[in-house]
C-alpha cells in the first residue's frame, strides 16, 4: 500500500481525501502520521492533509488533545484558506483546555469579525466560539452582541449561522442579563 504522503499527493477531491480518512479510520497512529504531514512545511501535503484532519477530529475529538498548540499556532500565520478553514472547523469538534482558551477566544473573535474573512471560515469560528464559551456568560454575552452587530450587512451563510448561534445563546443567558 502506498504510504500515506504518497495518497495525499495522488489527488486533490472529495473522494480522495474520505479514502484517506477511511484508511486512518480509528487507527491513532496513523492520525498521528496525518498530523505529522499537516503540521510538515511542504505546502501541498498541508493544504491536502487539513481535509482530512478535520474529518478525522470530527470523528474522534480527543486526539486533538496533543496537537491542540500546533493548531493554534497554525491559525497564527495559516499559509492557505484551507489550513485556516479546516482548523478552524476542527476547533468546532474539540474540547480546548483552560490554559488555551484565551488565546483560542481571541483567534476566534478575530475572525468572526473580519468581513474579509472567508465566510466558512467565520462561520466555523462562531460555532467553535459558541463551544468554549457555553460556561462563561460573560463571553456569551459578548459573542451575542458580536454577532448581533454583524447581522445586518452579513452574507446569507452568516446570517443563517449566526441566528442559529443566537438562538442556542438565548437558551443559555437568561432573558434578564441579554437585555
Amino acid at each position: 500500500m502506498n504510504s500515506l504522503r504518497e495518497e495525499i499527493l495522488r489527488e486533490h477531491s472529495k473522494a480522495q481525501t474520505m479514502r484517506i480518512v477511511h484508511q486512518i479510520g480509528d487507527d491513532r497512529a496513523a492520525f498521528d502520521e496525518l498530523m505529522q504531514l499537516f503540521l510538515n512545511d511542504e505546502r501541498i501535503v498541508v493544504q491536502r492533509a487539513a481535509w482530512a484532519v478535520s474529518y478525522c477530529l470530527e470523528a474522534h475529538p480527543e486526539w486533538a488533545h496533543d496537537y491542540l498548540p500546533d493548531l493554534l499556532k497554525n491559525l497564527h500565520n495559516p499559509f492557505h484558506d484551507a489550513v485556516k478553514r479546516n482548523t478552524v472547523k476542527c476547533l468546532e469538534f474539540v474540547a480546548i483546555p483552560e490554559e488555551l482558551v484565551g488565546e483560542a477566544v481571541n483567534i476566534l473573535f478575530q475572525f468572526v469579525t473580519d468581513p474579509r474573512e472567508t465566510i466558512a471560515v467565520r462561520c466555523y469560528a462562531m460555532t467553535a466560539l459558541f463551544n468554549i464559551c457555553k460556561n462563561e456568560p460573560d463571553l456569551l454575552e459578548e459573542l451575542r452582541l458580536t454577532i448581533e452587530d454583524m447581522l445586518p450587512q452579513a452574507t446569507a451563510g452568516l446570517r443563517a449561522r449566526g441566528s442559529r448561534v443566537l438562538k442556542e445563546i438565548s437558551q443559555l443567558i437568561p432573558k434578564s442579563f441579554s437585555g
